[in-house]
């Protein structure tokens, strides 16, 4: 199994090397990946996490594997903790928000136009399956080796993306509460399901301003 998750990171890598390539080069052979940039590009960075995070995570079979990350774990633990995280989670955005008006910096409108812009099957990509692959990634194979501040400032450099400065102090601050619920409930369920449910809430919000702008 090692090999085939090797072989999805390396097809990952040149996926997105060849989507860089053809938004600055203009041949023929870069017309079909153009028109789809953003979705490939999108889908190679999360094929990379995904495949990365489960070439080291890897132990026997896919059993003792999800035994290793807590998956699925307990249903009272799993609920507890993503009560809890996601409680915390808005408050520590909460807290980000008020200092950027504090202090009159407010770039996420960066973030409303991009997100008003893209397909629905990329939204829905975001909401289901963003979620598992950055979980894996961030939490299952950062956290345990570089502890749970490097994975939150890895995590919202990835976001940088968008062009907000706000987002990426919004994801690290987000990033640091996944990462200690990792720690502390020893399972990656809970992380998915408050990854999963921040983003659904996220976009929808953003979606609905948007179409009432």
């Amino acid at each position: 199994m090692k090999r085939l998750f090797l072989a999805l990171a390396l097809l990952s890598i040149f996926l997105f090397a060849a989507t860089l390539t053809c938004m600055s080069v203009s041949i023929p052979f870069c017309s079909a990946l153009s028109s789809n940039s953003l979705v490939i590009g999108t889908g190679a960075i999360q094929l990379g996490l995904f495949s990365v995070a489960l070439f080291f995570l890897w132990d026997t079979d896919l059993r003792t594997t999800l035994r290793k990350l807590g998956f699925p774990g307990k249903l009272s633990t799993t609920a507890i903790y993503s009560i809890a995280g996601f409680i915390a989670m808005f408050v520590l955005l909460i807290i980000v928000g008020i200092a950027s008006m504090a202090f009159g910096f407010d770039d996420q409108y960066k973030i409303y136009e991009k997100i008003g812009d893209l397909p629905w099957y990329v939204l829905m990509f975001a909401v289901l399956l963003a979620p598992i692959c950055e979980e894996l990634f961030f939490r299952g194979l950062l956290v345990p080796r570089f502890g749970v501040v490097v994975s939150a400032i890895v995590f919202g450099i990835l976001h940088f993306a968008y062009g907000s400065i706000l987002e990426v102090v919004g994801v690290m601050a987000i990033g640091l509460v996944l990462g200690m619920m990792f720690k502390k409930s020893k399972s990656i369920t809970p992380c998915i399901v408050v990854h999963l449910l921040y983003n659904l809430l996220s976009i929808s919000v953003m979606l609905f301003a948007g179409s009432h702008a």
